[in-house]
């Protein structure tokens, strides 16, 4: 597959006709899309655990409900460190 940016004479080509290259998204961006994907793995895992009834799944369901509340967590934990960097930032720019 060839990128955008090897193709430079697309990008003029777009310029010239008046359109806007769509940007590339944030990093916060991009968390909040893996945040809502964890969310919706946790809620499956969580119905998941509820229609187990074999005792060796149970413990397979109670592991994967286990790694979807960290992933999530983690998750949630490292939006919160992101925005708080991109709000130091701002103010920093605005000293």
């Amino acid at each position: 597959m060839t990128s955008e940016a090897g193709k430079p004479w697309m990008r003029v080509t777009e310029w010239l006709r008046g359109r806007k290259q769509e940007e590339e998204p944030t990093e916060l961006e991009k968390l909040q899309v893996e945040i809502e994907q964890a969310r919706e793995e946790w809620a499956i895992a969580r119905q998941h655990i509820d229609h187990v009834s074999d005792p060796e799944l149970i413990d397979h369901a109670i592991y994967y409900l286990e790694a979807a509340e960290r992933k999530y967590g983690f998750l949630l934990r490292e939006a919160k460190r992101l925005q708080a960097n991109v709000q130091q930032q701002s103010r920093a720019l605005l000293e």
